[in-house]
């Protein structure tokens, strides 16, 4: 529900305004229970929904989107019930982790009543995606709603128009019921702004839940949703995956439609924030990837590529036709992940081909694309309410680009593109068959604290797909253990097996190895990235 405040109010009386409406519309039953919750403890918050839950909404939210659909065609259970259940988890999650931005509860309970009653009368489904919750970032319009990216200028601005990618999961039955926290601008690996403030990671509030889309990502952590729709310009999907073991998509630009999304740096095209998926599953991820490209999004978005969904394409590697060749980055020379991370490069039952990417040019390419505005666009938004700058975002040192200039650091990513195609190709087998994908850490450290962010920050290992414009992909693998998953030995020099490590290569590179405790990490995911 909008909030009710002047435009032109104190950005404060805005911010508290925003923080007060968020469960407006919920009913009561949804937040009574959780609202005298305290717990100082900064550990796992998990098991908290269960105190609240009854057994059919801890049984309903225990379910990946492939299974909501599934339960619901059976009619096991209602869309109203499916709502119901995942509503009353968002507001437990909301309140333990500060995640949510606004609630749609109102509306999206009669587009669930209206698909019950279809499929009571038709007795057809109105589409793949029937009843399911969907929960998405605040960058995707919805009618009604406000979309904020993060900024408090956008706070009391309501919807007029839905985002193509909007009207796509609503025609095809979703039920949006909740937009999610994200940083300010959309510009920060940690979820934080000044419209509510800081989200938490579900498996310990002390540390971050990543960013961009870290709201997405929190709440889907903590089961409070099944589905989430994230945006990614330099690891904004794949880094709230990564640290909440979610399954991610950062789609290469074209595929997934983003037209009538807000987004900071509109028009710059050097390198382009995309829309993808994150969820609990890989088959949650194709029914949402398929349902997408069967609608024919290039009918309604002009940068989305007439390219259908190539059923045999997608059996010839699922079904196991053949082995993969898989090229495998242990570590790019500049930074090496920490134990927990090297210890799971591991592609068993498919050759293993090395190769490394320079990660550094791309992320120095990536760079002069997100400050070639020298912060303009961000700083012009922040200004229209008199918001504080966090000091988050790339600080640029130079003034804006000319248009010569932009126009040449196109030409460059295009040049380094072509190089890496090159690299790619030259790894072909005596049958001429290159590598079909790469695995790499998503970050070099599993999860940093709130606090350690600036500290301990490096996109190369996400940075460079968006740089490239490949397709990405994280992979959950485990969780850390305190036990096995040692610190590297005092010396520095040597792992905790005794194995020779190399020496650090920056500043950075020995912040991040120092920075890892097992005792602290202990129980966070740990997850790779497969890109294509």
């Amino acid at each position: 529900m909008p909030t009710k405040i002047s435009l032109g109010a104190p950005w404060q009386e805005r911010s508290t305004a925003k923080k007060n409406s968020v469960f407006d519309g919920v009913p009561f039953q949804f937040i009574h229970s959780v609202l005298e919750f305290r717990d100082d403890d900064a550990s796992s918050v998990l098991d908290v929904p269960s105190r609240f839950l009854s057994l059919e909404e801890l049984s309903i939210t225990a379910l990946n989107a492939v299974g909501i659909v599934r339960v619901i065609a059976s009619k096991k259970y209602t869309c109203v019930q499916v709502l119901d259940a995942f509503t009353h988890r968002a507001a437990i999650a909301h309140r333990l982790l500060n995640c949510c931005l606004e609630f749609r509860y109102d509306a999206a309970h009669a587009e669930a009543e209206r698909l019950d009653r279809h499929y009571e009368e038709t007795g057809k489904l109105v589409g793949p995606l029937h009843g399911l919750p969907i929960s998405v970032k605040d960058q995707c319009r919805i009618i009604g709603t406000e979309t904020t990216c993060g900024f408090v200028a956008n706070v009391g601005v309501v919807d007029t128009e839905n985002s193509v990618l909007v009207d796509i999961l609503m025609r095809a039955g979703a039920v949006i019921f909740v937009k999610t926290n994200l940083s300010i601008g959309c510009s920060w690996g940690e979820t934080i702004n000044n419209v509510i403030g800081h989200t938490s990671n579900p498996f310990n509030r002390s540390f971050s839940c990543g960013g961009s889309s870290g709201g997405v990502g929190a709440l889907l952590g903590i089961h409070g949703s099944p589905m989430g729709v994230g945006s990614d310009l330099g690891g904004s999907i794949r880094s709230p995956s990564a640290y909440q073991g979610l399954w991610g998509l950062r789609p290469s630009t074209g595929r997934i439609p983003y037209y009538k999304m807000l987004n900071s740096m509109e028009g710059n095209e050097i390198v382009e924030s995309v829309v993808g998926p994150m969820s609990h599953s890989p088959e949650s991820l194709e029914l949402f990837v398929r349902t997408v490209v069967d609608s024919q999004p290039w009918l309604h978005d002009p940068k989305c590529h007439p390219l259908p969904w190539r059923e045999h394409e997608f059996q010839k590697i699922t079904a196991g036709g053949r082995k993969l060749r898989i090229g495998v980055m242990s570590w790019d020379g500049c930074v090496l992940p920490q134990p927990p991370v090297v210890s799971k490069l591991e592609a068993a039952g498919h050759e293993v081909v090395p190769w490394k990417v320079d990660q550094t040019k791309a992320l120095a390419l990536l760079t002069r694309a997100l400050t070639c505005d020298g912060r303009g666009d961000h700083d012009r938004t922040i200004a229209r309410s008199g918001e504080p700058d966090l000091n988050l975002f790339f600080r640029s040192s130079q003034s804006p680009d000319t248009l010569l200039e932009n126009w040449a650091l196109a030409m460059e990513r295009n040049d380094f593109r072509a190089s890496v195609l090159e690299q790619w190709n030259a790894t072909a087998d005596e049958n001429g068959v290159p590598i079909d994908v790469y695995l790499t850490p998503v970050n070099p450290s599993v999860c940093p604290k709130h606090g350690d962010y600036k500290r301990v920050r490096y996109l190369g290992y996400t940075g460079t797909v968006n740089c490239l414009d490949f397709t990405a992909c994280t992979v959950p693998v485990t969780f850390v253990d305190e036990e096995t998953d040692l610190a590297d030995a005092e010396d520095g020099k040597h792992d905790a097996r005794g194995d020779e490590i190399p020496e650090p290569q920056s500043d950075l590179d020995r912040a991040i190895r120092e920075n890892y405790r097992p005792e602290i990490y202990g129980g966070l995911p740990v997850t790779l990235q497969r890109k294509s």
